[in-house]
């Protein structure tokens, strides 16, 4: 007949003691792994919303721009014919000093130009015959022009492409950064900024030059959330700090030296993957969090860069004083925990070994089956002297040992109402007003003649098996050595085979010693 695994006394101690570290240390790594889900989820929005607020810091340069002149501030110019164009867009140029240039151009390039020189405003068109010139008119401020003929340093056909490249890629409604090297021959310290009008029904884009130091200096002055370093990248590998600002006139673009800023870009040319991605690097024992994000629609040219240290994202639940103040805090639970365990280890195995007890007819026919043993002894009477025909001590006492012997061993089971034979005979010899009654009468026996604290090492129960009622009294070893009162004197029992045996004081002493 099967019966049913239980966890038993020292097993379920250690299966407990265990848990409970088990238990500390998955808390503790979940804690952890939730901070640094919380920390790189803040990290990725504090990077991300400070690029996307200072971009759009970049942008106001241009809606200042067209938002002076009505016509440009609509986007509504009514004809590509120079006279009309210097008409629209001169007024910007004579407004905003920060303006170097105004180009108008479409899917084939350069239409119209407008920029500064040192003797004044020169207005540029492509050359009928040469299309790889442009012919210049100085305006005046009445508006007049004087020819000034040909300008062979402008490379009209490099523009023509960059410019009808640009809007290809340009939707309405955008505006595009990007570094105006490529045609103006004047390195990183000019940056053009582009955007759709109409003229006519047909799209044409509108092309703003600023020299870099003007966007630096709008960027300076903008909010940067939790950003300490914000800078500029170009394709080229050139880094512009916003913290370097120029006075009212370009600035050269030079290496930067910004330790922390170096250390961006070093990460950024090793994982050319993380570009357009927030990511994470270690710079003096401090963790900074880094974005580079494309100022131009198809993302080449410049970019604009912010990094953030860890400390001004984390809040106080995510900080490393938390996760310290929670790590031990977890240490003195789980020591605590663990020390009330150790101090009740008797408590925690004796529980175990109780659940080891037959409970039914079935299991405990299956222990009869086994015979006696070492950890299973029969009585057919509690207390009735079948020889005698009369109650005697000597029977309780005979149980009582047995009990002791169980409890100073590794454990066992008496059975009353089973004969030596096996056959359940029941305990009606010892006439008891009820089984409750038998029951009540041996937990007395127990607690009179070895000790009320030595009960919790017991469990006690009545069984019917085949119509008679059979006590079933399961023992555990005893965390303290457990005596039988014999009158004056106390008696000391361990199991031996099949039987109980008393011990001498030398014995005892042994006894000790080993246990």
């Amino acid at each position: 007949m099967a019966r049913h695994k239980v966890i038993k006394g020292k097993n379920l101690y250690q299966i407990i003691f265990y848990g409970v570290i088990l238990t500390v240390i998955s808390v503790g790594l979940l804690v952890l792994w939730g901070v640094r889900e919380v920390r790189h989820d803040a990290a990725v929005v504090a990077v991300k919303s400070s690029v996307r607020g200072l971009s759009g810091t970049v942008t106001v340069l241009v809606n200042a721009v067209t938002s002076s002149n009505r016509e440009i501030g609509s986007h509504n110019i009514s004809s590509l014919k120079p006279a009309k164009l210097r008409k629209s867009l001169m007024g910007a140029m004579t407004e905003h000093s920060m303006l170097v240039s105004v180009m108008v151009s479409d899917d084939r390039g350069l239409h119209y130009m407008l920029t500064r020189r040192d003797d004044g405003v020169m207005e540029g068109t492509p050359e009928k015959d040469k299309a790889s010139s442009l012919h210049w008119y100085y305006v005046g401020k009445d508006g007049a022009i004087q020819d000034r003929g040909l300008d062979t340093k402008f490379d009209l056909p490099a523009a023509n492409a960059a410019l009808a490249d640009e809007f290809a890629h340009l939707q309405p409604g955008q505006i595009n950064w990007r570094s105006a090297y490529r045609f103006h021959e004047l390195g990183e310290s000019w940056v053009t900024a582009s955007t759709l009008a109409q003229v006519g029904g047909r799209n044409v884009m509108i092309s703003y030059v600023f020299p870099v130091d003007r966007v630096v200096k709008q960027l300076s002055g903008a909010d940067k959330g939790g950003a300490e370093k914000v800078f500029l990248f170009w394709e080229s590998g050139k880094v512009l700090p916003v913290a370097v600002i120029g006075e009212d006139k370009p600035v050269a673009v030079v290496e930067e030296n910004d330790p922390v800023v170096e250390a961006a870009m070093a990460h950024l040319k090793k994982q050319a993957a993380t570009f357009n991605k927030p990511f994470s690097f270690q710079m003096d024992e401090e963790t900074w969090w880094a974005y580079v994000q494309p100022l131009t629609v198809f993302g080449d040219t410049i970019s604009l860069g912010v990094a953030v240290p860890l400390r001004n994202i984390v809040s106080t639940l995510t900080s490393d004083t938390f996760l310290q103040a929670f790590g031990g805090l977890l240490v003195l639970i789980a020591a605590g925990a663990l020390f009330v365990l150790h101090r009740n280890r008797g408590s925690i195995e004796a529980m175990g070994r109780r659940r080891g007890a037959a409970k039914t007819s079935e299991e405990v026919l299956h222990l009869i089956a086994e015979g006696e043993s070492g950890k299973l002894e029969f009585k057919q009477t509690l207390r009735f002297n079948l020889k005698a025909g009369k109650n005697g001590r000597e029977i309780e006492h005979a149980a009582l040992k047995t009990v002791a012997g169980f409890m100073n061993s590794e454990g066992g089971t008496l059975l009353v109402g089973v004969a030596d034979t096996g056959e359940i005979t029941g305990f009606t010899e010892d006439r008891f007003e009820s089984a409750d009654k038998a029951l009540l009468h041996f937990n007395n026996l127990v607690n009179q003649y070895i000790g009320t604290e030595f009960s919790r090492y017991l469990n006690t129960s009545l069984i019917e098996v085949q119509g008679k009622e059979v006590l079933r009294v399961h023992c555990i070893p005893a965390g303290t050595p457990a005596f039988l009162m014999q009158g004056k004197n106390e008696e000391f029992y361990v199991r031996s085979g099949p039987a109980s045996r008393q011990l001498t004081i030398r014995q005892f002493y042994e006894w000790l010693q080993e246990h």
